[in-house]
């Protein structure tokens, strides 16, 4: 089933490396979006008419006059068919190759990975632990052990997740060298170990908010998973000398 995974993945990547490909009217396509909008007209404009899921299969009716621009992507309009739904979309989130379905790539990255040299996984540090569709991320120091810890949920696009972190959680010891208030002060008083890889020594703090959302962008080298902090061509991809891997995969 693992494998499985893999080959649908290694589809998505190479998908993602090409340009906007021709559609012709009667091919079927795959939704590449999330979510994508149908619309009764060809316009950002136009009036919503449902929507389609990441992996949907659809068949072309139409294709409009002229190719637009839109999030840096230039395309055509599509009216385009489902079982349950007919209407206008962007032909800059179709694609002409097999595109998996959300359920499918969550699927995929269930389990723990952890941040590694690669191929020989040495030097491994970070955590993230995917259940479901949540996770959590462990941050790690050689000489103090856990400093961090993220929790979230994480959506999913047909090239990358997106964190979204909800709680986090500090070593005090190790963000704050000079506490300057009561908060900081007790925290750092009440959670000071030397080492340690016990989230119990960790805690929340006011001057250390959750910030934004993290996008890790999926790749499969050697028939490995590998997830990765930006997006890169698949071939550099494959040679990046740090990236989160499995646990459970073994040296080669």
């Amino acid at each position: 089933m693992k494998k499985l995974f893999l080959v649908f993945l290694t589809s998505l990547v190479l998908f993602q490396c090409k340009k906007t490909p021709t559609i012709e009217v009667g091919q079927n396509v795959f939704i590449s979006a999330t979510v994508l909008n149908a619309r009764k007209t060809p316009t950002l404009d136009g009036e919503k008419v449902g929507k389609f899921n990441l992996g949907d299969e659809v068949k072309v009716l139409e294709r409009s006059e002229k190719d637009v621009e839109i999030d840096g992507i230039s395309a055509f309009w599509y009216r385009i068919q489902s079982k349950e739904i007919t209407g206008w979309v962007f032909g800059g989130y179709l694609s002409v190759t097999k595109v998996e379905s959300r359920d499918a790539i969550i699927a995929a990255v269930q389990g723990n990975f952890v941040f590694c040299t690669i191929p020989d996984r040495m030097d491994c540090s970070n955590t993230i632990e995917f259940d479901g569709e949540s996770f959590v991320f462990r941050m790690f120091n050689q000489y103090s052990g856990i400093s961090e810890k993220l929790e979230g949920v994480f959506d999913v696009y047909s090239d990358h997740l997106v964190l979204d972190t909800k709680s986090r959680l500090v070593r005090p010891s190790i963000f704050i060298q000079f506490p300057q208030t009561e908060e900081e002060r007790t925290a750092y008083n009440n959670a000071y170990f030397g080492y340690s890889d016990s989230d119990s020594h960790l805690v929340s703090l006011s001057t250390y908010p959750v910030t934004g959302k993290q996008d890790l962008y999926f790749y499969v080298c050697n028939e490995k998973l590998l997830l990765l902090i930006e997006k890169k061509e698949k071939d550099s991809a494959c040679k990046s000398e740090y990236a989160y891997t499995k646990s459970s995969y073994s040296s080669p």
